[in-house]
């Protein structure tokens, strides 16, 4: 590679550094340091499954909904997919969600000798996320989930608000892909900080930076901002 292009992708390496520190700092100063309920691994699992492609609200129904008509995931082996079904139809998606968690069970019970996933706190990070991804209905950032909240690893998963934001803010390239941008941001957060920086980041995205109609106004992280719809590129502002 020509030095002229190391130079410079050391500088756009340092700058989305910076910017990356500079959203930390920023975020912990808005919404302070978040904490969170460690659930068991496999139930996290199910959660994220449940999460996709909806909201907390839809999910959080569903869920309770699949608990209280299946009270262990042994159950929930067992059961009739249609039954399945029925209980978490309120996290939408239903008929591809259920027959996914059931494969899901299915294949963490053969690999494992039970319906658990504790084997997988012997195993590094990106060991653990190698093998929930051969599963259908698990990507990146669902393990990353797994990975953050289950398993108290130092990662920050990239769901579509992070994603969103690490546009907005120029932390990556256009139409880089949620999983690329997990990679690409993931060397920048400092030790520690990973898990709490998703958190901030899911509620700037929820609160402020949202997909329709963001509140731009005063946003603390607008001085880095290159998103066109942005009130720093309106003309009328």
């Amino acid at each position: 590679m020509p030095l002229d292009t190391l130079y410079i992708n050391s500088i756009i390496e340092s700058e989305t550094k910076d910017k990356i520190l500079r959203a930390i700092h920023t975020l912990e100063k808005e919404f302070g340091i978040p904490t969170w309920k460690k659930k068991d691994p496999l139930d996290e699992l199910i959660v994220t499954i449940l999460s996709q492609n909806t909201n907390d609200r839809n999910r959080d129904k569903g869920y309770q909904r699949l608990r209280a008509s299946f009270p262990s995931w042994q159950d929930v082996l067992k059961a009739d997919v249609a039954l399945i079904e029925e209980a978490i139809r309120p996290a939408g998606l239903a008929v591809q969600k259920s027959r996914r968690m059931q494969g899901v069970l299915r294949w963490i019970n053969n690999t494992f000798g039970g319906l658990t996933l504790q084997p997988l706190k012997s195993m590094k990070d990106d060991e653990v996320i190698e093998l929930l991804t051969t599963q259908k209905g698990i990507g990146v950032k669902t393990a990353a989930v797994v990975l953050a909240f289950a398993l108290d690893r130092d990662i920050c998963p990239v769901d579509t608000h992070v994603h969103r934001i690490a546009h907005r803010l120029g932390w990556v390239s256009p139409k880089t892909t949620a999983e690329k941008v997990f990679y690409l941001i993931r060397p920048f957060i400092p030790n520690g900080k990973a898990p709490t920086f998703h958190l901030n980041l899911l509620e700037f995205g929820k609160t402020r930076c949202t997909a329709r109609n963001p509140h731009c106004n005063n946003c603390p992280l607008q001085q880095d901002c290159i998103w066109e719809g942005s009130v720093r590129f309106r003309a009328d502002v």
